[in-house]
């Protein structure tokens, strides 16, 4: 998802563009963030500005007061000027390593089940929701093994998702040998093969209105095992972002999986979720639901302070001998503007771009361990895993109770097959998170 202008195919002659004050954006911002939750430093005043003139030019609105009235009490207006600020953007299979672990998730639980259930919100234009149904289709299973629910805010996208019909955009990391074999080329497009299309249900919805969620387990009879909520998080206010993520975990299956976007993985709170593949994460257990001998565990350990994984740090400062074994000051943070401009490139797709702005950043001080961290889980998402655990030892290092690094590193550590240093990592996690 981008948010940028979008031109109308409704309009009419228009007016002057009315100057829009202080007051004015301030008004704007609240309803855009009551309504969709965006955060008017994430969309930007200019972007705000822009759709507040597309509603003009739409409805001749004459005066501040008259454009406001509208905004408010016309929801055909009110309607244009979310479609102007949300376009989303998207293409077939975004991020393939994300797209393989999907597919090996829902083809090991068709092992044992007879459907999955699959949640794509918001899903742009559909390409997300299709990609995950070809992938399945080509993975031997059949149409009656899977159900997708595609949403999003957009009417104007979930139309152009109804039809259909992707632009030449949409197949930027697609073969064309896939490309021929699943769409047809028309007039107006490529049409996608119908054993795909039938396969989604596509839905304008709004994921923060209370009844969406309810009507979402209806349609799908029952919870999700994977759901899709990739660069919106990014985009919202804290109180709206933190209200999504428990209509998320809610909508879950209690080992379902939620994959979000590039920026996104340091948002979700650690406590809450771990990770199981690249921008994969699911619900961790409370200590209430894990087994016997692990709450027994934690209990033992409570009242102990947990101290720095040694075996970690002693590799760390062998192939890094410059980094002072005592660390007396407070561990730096990565400027927000730096932060902002990172997710912005990694929402955008650029990721070698968001990689190398990230590293520029590091150059000047190598010890902002948020930065280090999002740049171990870019790494993660352009699937160099090697680079990405030295990164995520850096940043244990730095702060030894970092539970998105130390999670990180379980889920590095299980890839490999390395169970003990899985089962340390997450010992330490559990640690940190009592003391955090």
């Amino acid at each position: 998802m981008t948010t940028n202008h979008h031109s109308s195919s409704a309009q009419r002659t228009t007016k002057q563009p009315l100057a829009i004050n202080v007051n004015t954006v301030s008004r704007l911002a609240e309803m855009v963030s009551h309504t969709i939750g965006f955060d008017l430093e994430r969309i930007g005043v200019n972007s705000l500005i822009r759709a507040a003139h597309e509603v003009q030019a739409y409805s001749n609105a004459s005066t501040i007061k008259t454009l406001e009235d509208q905004l408010v009490h016309d929801p055909v207006c009110r309607q244009l000027f979310i479609e102007s600020i949300v376009v989303p953007e998207s293409w077939m299979f975004r991020e393939p390593k994300v797209f393989q672990h999907i597919n090996t998730l829902l083809c090991q639980r068709l092992k044992t089940q007879s459907e999955v259930k699959i949640l794509s919100a918001p899903c742009a234009t559909g390409e997300e929701a299709c990609s995950i149904a070809l992938s399945l289709l080509e993975s031997g299973r059949s149409q009656t093994q899977f159900r997708i629910i595609a949403t999003d805010i957009s009417r104007h996208a979930i139309k152009q998702a109804q039809s259909g019909i992707f632009s030449e955009n949409a197949f930027r990391t697609i073969d064309e040998t896939r490309k021929n074999r699943w769409f047809t080329s028309t007039a107006t497009g490529w049409r996608v093969a119908p054993e795909i299309q039938e396969t989604v249900e596509f839905l304008d919805r709004n994921l923060l209105h209370s009844h969406t969620e309810n009507e979402l387990i209806q349609k799908a009879q029952g919870r999700f095992d994977l759901i899709c909520c990739r660069n919106l998080l990014v985009y919202f206010t804290k109180a709206k972002r933190n209200k999504l993520i428990r209509t998320l975990a809610r909508l879950l299956k209690p080992t379902g999986e939620l994959v979000v976007g590039a920026a996104e993985a340091v948002i979700l709170p650690t406590g809450d979720w771990e990770p199981t593949g690249p921008l994969t994460f699911r619900k961790r257990k409370k200590a209430s639901e894990a087994p016997p001998s692990q709450q027994k565990a934690v209990q033992e350990n409570s009242s102990k302070r947990p101290s720095r994984p040694q075996e970690e740090i002693g590799q760390f400062k062998h192939a890094n001998p410059t980094v002072p074994s005592d660390r007396t000051t407070a561990i730096p943070a990565a400027s927000a503007e730096i932060i902002r401009d990172v997710e912005a490139l990694a929402n955008a797709g650029a990721i070698e771009d968001a990689i190398q702005l990230c590293q520029k950043s590091l150059q000047s001080d190598g010890a902002q361990t948020d930065l280090l961290y999002m740049l171990a889980i870019l790494h993660q998402t352009a699937g160099d895993f090697e680079t990405s655990e030295k990164l995520l030892e850096k940043a244990v290092y730095l702060e030894p109770r970092h539970e998105g690094a130390l999670l990180s590193l379980a889920l590095i550590a299980k890839r490999r097959g390395d169970t003990t240093a899985e089962r340390r990592y997450r010992r330490s996690a559990s640690f940190g998170g009592l003391y955090s």
